[in-house]
């Protein structure tokens, strides 16, 4: 015997948080591509530095953008079919539809290196990737969380603990990546200075 139930406030309640949670997400991926491409770095070398590490973060954001919306469509899925079948509310979740750009480094004819803040970007980066794994596993939680049962509620957490841990992988890479872009960079700067 399978139990079906669904509150729908619940569903809803569960549709608006994690809307809320993917614009939070979202201005963490800027803050994410802003920071690293405005850290205080200036000269021929800090152009194609920061042209590199803001590609490569925005690379990453919007990918995450399309994990974020895939579950989104899966939530949409499943409680389309419960609206169908069981009377309840279809949930739409809205996943910003911007693709994250990183702002153009100015060119100057002069060097000016802060190493410190080089430095210090890694934390600031190690921010933001934590506050992109607290917000996927926000989201999960939530969604586990509804009062509803029944088989479209498995596959929906099925499918979105799928895209989660997937994603998680993904921010591990890219925090990696990033940061081993920035130590590589600090380590060049500081050398440089001898």
């Amino acid at each position: 015997m399978t139990v079906i139930r669904v509150n729908p406030s619940s569903v809803v309640g569960y549709g608006n948080k994690a809307e809320s949670t993917f614009g939070e997400m979202h201005t963490s991926l800027t803050n994410l591509v802003n920071q690293v491409v405005n850290v205080r770095y200036f000269g021929p070398n800090a152009v194609k530095f920061k042209t590199d590490i803001g590609t490569i973060a925005a690379d990453f954001a919007n990918a995450l953008h399309k994990d974020m919306a895939k579950m989104a469509d899966a939530v949409k899925a499943s409680t389309t079919a419960i609206a169908q079948s069981l009377g309840g509310q279809a949930i739409t979740i809205q996943v910003s539809p911007k693709a994250i750009t990183p702002p153009v480094p100015p060119t100057v004819d002069y060097v000016d290196v802060d190493t410190s803040a080089l430095e210090a970007l890694t934390g600031n980066v190690d921010s933001r990737f934590a506050e992109l794994n607290a917000g996927l596993d926000a989201n999960l939680t939530s969604l586990s969380a509804t009062d509803w049962e029944g088989k479209a509620k498995e596959a929906a957490v099925q499918v979105v603990t799928s895209f989660t841990t997937s994603a998680k992988t993904k921010c591990t890479e890219a925090q990696t990546k990033i940061n081993a872009f920035i130590n590589k960079q600090v380590e060049v700067a500081t050398s440089a200075d001898k």
